[in-house]
């Protein structure tokens, strides 16, 4: 049988996949080695990407697509100038060159056989890191080095599904389903919803941002997570568009798929929110059905909503529920899950309730949110 070329690619990155312990931590850069130097807020931040390609004599051409910052050899060992300097070279953890130029040529010889973690660092005149809130600009990649043509960058797809854990909530034969709140309550939910907004991965090294959630009263904009080793690009993981669930009739729901590039992650960012495109004050959460409790068991009808928005970032987990990391070898696949059985807690229906009572709902379905990593099919992209 006669491969393509694109066919012996394809064979040639899951051979090197296969070959990747998915237990071990990829080796990356110390950063002790250059100090940080934070990059002036009053300046726009500087953006790097990688891209690569088959050299036709010796391994691949490396070139780095940059905003907001100038390559200027000429400064080398000088004063700092905002958006301006050289990039630090790293290969699997060790320093291989400086870059006075988006280009650079890297030689098979430095690739070891299977996969390899390339990480570029944007750096000032003094040869320190240029960084945002203590996180170095700059990207992270796997390559193949088993690759000899074509674009040697791994790809993974991360899918990901929505889902909910029961606990002690049963489904009513009437539709709907029902639980047994910490307060003593029985509460038969009829209908509602709940918009998931935004749903994204969160490389290991890129710092958890400050604050991490919304008050209950305020309108929550998420503080921007980026992908790429901080290097500001949109983040790749993110889901593109905000999603819609009939909390009357809870099932798991798969919502797609994303291709990602960065190395590893260790944590998602879950929002609730309403949907994409809607106008301020348009529903983020409702919940509508009975309440009642002992000594009388009388059905009493509520209705709970939230205009604002909670979001949080949670610890990935394996199937065992323990903290895990997740390499995008062999691709990813999310499931949330939130709970059923808890979501009401807390509330004393019997004293009414109010949209501060939706907010409570929201956050709490947030905060008790777990996500769970596993690998799925792994699609080579080129």
């Amino acid at each position: 049988m006669r491969l393509t070329r694109a066919g012996v690619l394809t064979v040639a990155i899951l051979a090197s996949v296969a070959a990747w312990p998915q237990d071990e931590p990829l080796p990356a850069v110390d950063h002790s080695l250059h100090p940080l130097v934070e990059h002036p807020a009053s300046e726009p931040v500087p953006f790097v990407r990688v891209h690569m390609q088959a050299d036709s004599m010796d391994g691949f051409n490396l070139y780095l697509e940059t905003r907001n910052f100038r390559f200027a050899p000429e400064l080398v060992d000088t004063v700092n100038v905002t958006n301006a300097g050289h990039a630090h070279l790293y290969l699997n953890g060790e320093k291989v060159a400086r870059m006075y130029s988006p280009w650079h040529h890297v030689s098979a010889k430095s690739l070891r056989d299977g996969i390899n973690r390339l990480e570029v660092e944007l750096s000032a005149n003094d040869h320190s890191t240029w960084a945002v809130a203590g996180q170095p600009i700059g990207a992270d990649i796997l390559i193949n080095g088993g690759l000899r043509d074509g674009d040697p960058i791994v790809r993974s797809e991360v899918g990901y599904t929505l889902d909910w854990e029961w606990g002690r909530a049963e489904a009513l034969s009437t539709g709907g389903w029902s639980t047994v709140t910490d307060l003593g309550y029985r509460v038969e939910v009829t209908a509602g919803a709940v918009v998931t907004r935004n749903l994204e991965l969160v490389p290991c090294h890129v710092p958890l941002p400050i604050p991490r959630a919304a008050l209950p009263w305020s309108l929550f904009a998420p503080v921007p997570v980026a992908a790429g080793h901080s290097s500001l690009a949109p983040n790749e993981s993110k889901i593109s568009t905000s999603y819609s669930e009939d909390l009357a009739a809870p099932k798991a729901r798969f919502l797609e798929t994303k291709v990602v590039t960065d190395p590893e992650y260790c944590r998602a960012h879950y929002l609730i929110a309403r949907e994409k495109g809607t106008a301020l004050g348009a529903e983020a959460l409702s919940v509508v059905g009975t309440w009642s409790r002992a000594p009388d068991w009388v059905a009493t009808p509520f209705r709970l909503k939230s205009a604002s928005a909670y979001g949080d970032f949670r610890e990935l987990r394996d199937a065992g529920g323990s903290v895990a990391r997740r390499t995008i070898v062999g691709g990813i696949q999310v499931t949330v899950k939130r709970s059923l059985s808890t979501m009401l807690d807390g509330i004393d229906f019997r004293t009414g309730v109010s949209e501060d009572h939706g907010a409570l709902v929201m956050r709490r379905v947030v905060s008790e949110t777990k996500i769970y990593v596993g690998e799925s099919q792994f699609r080579a992209r080129n």
